[in-house]
């Protein structure tokens, strides 16, 4: 590709700018990004609805939905998870031109690696999904199928912010503050992986047959309840650093959201395990997870990504002034 020249006064920051509002492959690879990791979000949620209707074995075959029928809503059971699986096809659409999107599209660095994590984490969800039915949902297989839906939001979330601006500067936030934010994203994975295995010991298993864990529900839910402990102490003194240390607006909003659905997501969770884990608020606990992890997504993407000096190439083309991962999670 031949290079432009700069125009006298113009920054290289403009001229990249420029370049991304002109490359239709650009905007094109944003909006994909953005829809497959709304539909992963969208799909998380869902299974979980599968999952607390016991309708996880409503179509006991993969793919087809059993052995007489490929498509069967005969009963509300096999209805809900045929549903389920119609959307999980629908997102592979985006997913797979996000893929193609990001060899067509020019101007921006690191574009590839997000978008092929995204593919090669959803196609192996596909996989892990159509081997926990013919397990007989075992939790295992369960709890993989959760963790990989948000391995998926967290290659959508890069693909988002690296087709967004270009920053003014260079170099990544260094110091005390980025690493508090690794260690948050660290920290709420675990809460998230335990939260897992409190699942899979716990009575929803999507079948009333299904297998569970062998594990003693009260100790996994107490390694669980201090995981998710330390996750909140790491995430307040975040709070601190960046409200009184190294004081950032960007930054205190991104932390703000992230303790009001953290503290939230406490007390559910306290509230489900002391009132006999009712269905209901399991799912808002299932939701309020997957919405936590786009919010830490989210500030260890503005921990390490410097500010811009305008706002990210919007999926029309147009100058958005928002940054990246509002896009995904507002404000």
């Amino acid at each position: 590709m031949n290079e432009q020249a700069v125009p006298s006064g113009t920054s290289p920051v403009d001229t990249t700018e420029s370049v991304g509002r002109s490359d239709p492959w650009l905007r094109r690879y944003r909006l994909a990004a953005i829809v497959s990791t709304g539909g992963a979000v969208f799909l998380t949620i869902a299974g979980g609805v599968v999952r607390l209707t016991g309708s996880g074995l409503g179509c006991d075959d993969w793919p087809a939905c059993n052995e007489e029928r490929f498509i069967d809503v005969s009963s509300g059971h096999a209805a809900i998870e045929q549903i389920n699986r119609l959307f999980s096809g629908f997102i592979g659409v985006p997913v797979l031109l996000l893929l193609v999107f990001s060899f067509m599209a020019k101007g921006r660095p690191g574009l590839r690696w997000p978008a092929i994590g995204v593919f090669l984490t959803v196609v192996a969800n596909a996989v892990v999904g159509g081997t926990a039915v013919r397990g007989d949902l075992h939790p295992a297989l369960v709890q993989s199928h959760f963790l990989l839906a948000m391995a998926s939001i967290s290659f959508g979330m890069v693909a988002v912010a690296r087709s967004g601006s270009r920053p003014v500067e260079t170099s990544a936030r260094r110091g005390l503050t980025s690493l508090v934010a690794l260690a948050l994203t660290v920290l709420t994975a675990g809460a998230l992986a335990t939260g897992t295995v409190v699942t899979g010991t716990g009575p929803h298993a999507g079948d009333e047959e299904a297998r569970r864990f062998g594990f003693d529900i009260s100790a996994v839910a107490e390694v669980h309840s201090v995981t998710a402990l330390l996750t909140i102490g790491v995430a307040l003194f975040f709070a601190y650093q960046v409200g009184r240390v190294t004081p950032s607006k960007v930054l205190s909003g991104a932390i703000s959201s992230w303790l009001f659905v953290g503290l939230l997501q406490g007390a559910i969770g306290y509230a489900q395990y002391f009132s006999g884990v009712p269905e209901m608020l399991v799912g808002i606990h299932i939701a309020l997870a997957t919405f936590l992890w786009v919010l830490t997504m989210r500030l260890l993407l503005r921990t390490l990504t410097p500010p811009v000096a305008v706002g990210p190439v919007g999926p029309t083309g147009d100058a958005d002034e928002r940054s990246p991962a509002d896009l995904v999670a507002h404000d």
